[in-house]
């Protein structure tokens, strides 16, 4: 298929549903909060984290919401973005994409974070894909989308 943006993104808008941002922002969430488990571990303070907090995040896990500036803001941007909003500043769009990518990928030693290919083939990162190159970036990605529609 030959895409334009406006075709594209009405693609995208059909693969990103709300029950797929949802759902992706679980995984991420249960990724981060693993990894923060395991540095409370490391620090010798597994039980650092009060009940208060516990049952707050356990709260932002099912809802997939988290008031104020954080993961899941940055998520929902980049998701915005990728379902065809416009973009309202590059410098703010950076600053998402920096957040999600140090939560995810950036080591306690590095200076930056190592994001591995794997990480493009999922909802979240086809839509940073977008969000940092433009929506031309996953014409291929949609045209295995419509491959796999077609079996």
């Amino acid at each position: 298929m030959e895409w334009t943006k406006e075709t594209a993104f009405e693609k995208m808008q059909e693969i990103y549903t709300d029950r797929v941002m949802q759902d992706e922002k679980r995984r991420v969430f249960q990724q981060v909060y693993n990894h923060l488990q395991g540095h409370l571990e490391d620090l010798a303070v597994k039980t650092g984290m009060k009940e208060k907090a516990e049952d707050q995040l356990k709260f932002f896990k099912e809802y997939t919401f988290m008031p104020g500036d954080n993961l899941f803001q940055s998520m929902r941007y980049v998701f915005l973005i990728a379902r065809g909003e416009k973009e309202r500043d590059p410098d703010e769009t950076r600053r998402h994409l920096n957040r999600i990518y140090r939560s995810l990928y950036q080591p306690a030693a590095l200076k930056n974070p190592y994001i591995p290919d794997s990480f493009w083939e999922t909802p979240l990162g086809v839509a940073c894909l977008v969000a940092e190159e433009g929506i031309e970036a996953v014409y291929p990605i949609l045209d295995e989308v419509l491959e796999a529609e077609k079996v």
